[in-house]
């Protein structure tokens, strides 16, 4: 049993996944770093669903550069900031060696991201809000951590509990 089976026995994919499919290869090739089995897996097989309602993976296929071009831009966007305030910026940002890559949003603007820090399979989750600037890292890959954020077994100072979104309905 991995880590992904119990994902889509806690929540089932869709039968037509939005944005599911794509080549890999040129995706990787376009950020210069391999990604993650499991996110690949993930997007496989969910595209662009939008868990709890509220935190969305950012697939690179499809009608919108959800991954790529926004990966592509990151440093240059923060670059200002961090500069001017070191102290609040505790991690580098892709493309710098060991930087945050975000891999899903939310609907509050917060990033949860891959600290690119050794191979893919074994980066750490690092969940941002870009607005306050506070972190909260999970030693997890991209699917334990939504198995986790979605049984209530992770929780994060970033954005609430995907519990509060089940209870709103």
């Amino acid at each position: 049993m991995t880590a992904f089976d119990d994902l889509t026995r806690l929540i089932p994919p869709p039968s037509q996944p939005l944005w599911a499919n794509g080549d890999w290869n040129e995706v990787e090739t376009a950020l210069g770093v391999e990604l993650p089995s499991d996110f690949k897996q993930l997007v496989g097989a969910y595209g662009a669903y939008h868990f709890a309602e509220f935190l969305t993976p950012l697939t690179p296929f499809g009608g919108r550069d959800l991954l790529v071009g926004p990966a592509k831009r990151l440093l240059d966007q923060e670059r200002d900031f961090r500069d001017s305030n070191p102290e609040d910026c505790t991690y580098p940002f892709y493309p710098e060696p060991g930087g945050l890559l975000p891999w899903a949003g939310t609907d509050n603007g917060d990033r949860v991201c891959w600290l690119t820090d050794g191979k893919p399979d074994e980066w750490t989750v690092v969940c941002w809000n870009p607005r306050d600037w506070y972190y909260d890292a999970h030693p997890v890959g991209a699917v334990e951590f939504l198995i986790g954020w979605l049984s209530g077994h992770i929780s994060t100072n970033v954005f609430p509990d995907a519990a509060e979104f089940a209870e709103e309905d």
